[in-house]
């Protein structure tokens, strides 16, 4: 079954018309990953957000890159669960 990982839309601030900007991204295409490990770092208004995994699985595509603007419930990657 696939799933997509997203970025929370709990974790975002007040508005949810801000904007965010990828600056670390901890998984590629092939990685295992398993819930809560750290998958990308997100930069909303000067603050700095871990985004943890929801599922445990194999990355099959990675949908964003450093640097990428996203907004809450972006998808980060699809895994294979």
């Amino acid at each position: 079954m696939q799933a997509e990982l997203k970025i929370p839309e709990d974790l975002w601030p007040r508005r949810r018309d801000w904007g965010g900007e990828i600056v670390s991204l901890y998984i590629k295409e092939g990685s295992e990953i398993k819930i809560g490990d750290v998958i990308a770092e997100v930069e909303i208004e000067k603050a700095i957000l871990k985004i943890l995994s929801q599922y445990n699985g194999k990355v099959i595509k990675v949908l964003v890159k450093e640097g990428d603007k996203i907004l809450p419930g972006s998808v980060i990657a699809l895994i294979e669960v």
